[in-house]
């Protein structure tokens, strides 16, 4: 399946992201990201456009999506890019694709609809690490991008916990 070779290729690029960032090259970490973002919208389009959606195929692209959050956001924290008290907020973006990979796991249905914030919350995801990366001047704006991504986050485990909440009823 083409989707899925895009999608293997997006998790192949994550180590060569984290060593550009922990190396230093901004610009060469900020390609690598984009481009990670863009075979993110490729492989679904693909996929739905040659009808090869798959159960697979949704599990990669999502794997592939917490990599990336993780790897990013981890070399970040590794290359000191967030100061004091700002590295709570992407520890709270990681942790946030911990907590809700366990609540998708524990549910019955393994899955729930996506909540309203995560559109916005992975935008501003994107624009901060996009923006950290770019050796621009641009940091203040990257570090409250992602600490606004990460107050959705925790909005988004709370939203998704309250689903989840009958299904641990018994």
């Amino acid at each position: 399946m083409v989707a899925n070779l895009v999608t293997l290729v997006r998790i192949l690029l994550l180590p060569v992201l984290a060593a550009a960032i922990l190396a230093g090259h901004g610009w060469t970490a900020l390609a690598l990201f984009l481009a990670a973002g863009v075979t993110d919208i490729l492989d679904g389009q693909l996929a739905r456009r040659l009808g090869q959606t798959s159960p697979l195929g949704a599990m990669l692209d999502l794997l592939a999506d917490r990599l990336l959050t993780l790897t990013s956001l981890g070399a970040l924290i590794a290359a000191g890019a967030f100061a004091g008290a700002w590295v709570v907020a992407p520890l709270v973006l990681i942790a946030r694709n911990f907590a809700v990979a366990g609540l998708q796991q524990a549910l019955p249905d393994g899955d729930f609809d996506l909540a309203a914030v995560e559109y916005p919350k992975i935008a501003l995801n994107f624009l901060g690490v996009a923006l950290l990366l770019a050796p621009i001047g641009a940091t203040n704006a990257g570090l409250w991008a992602i600490a606004a991504s990460a107050a959705l986050s925790a909005a988004s485990v709370a939203i998704y916990v309250r689903r989840a909440l009958p299904a641990f009823r018994d």
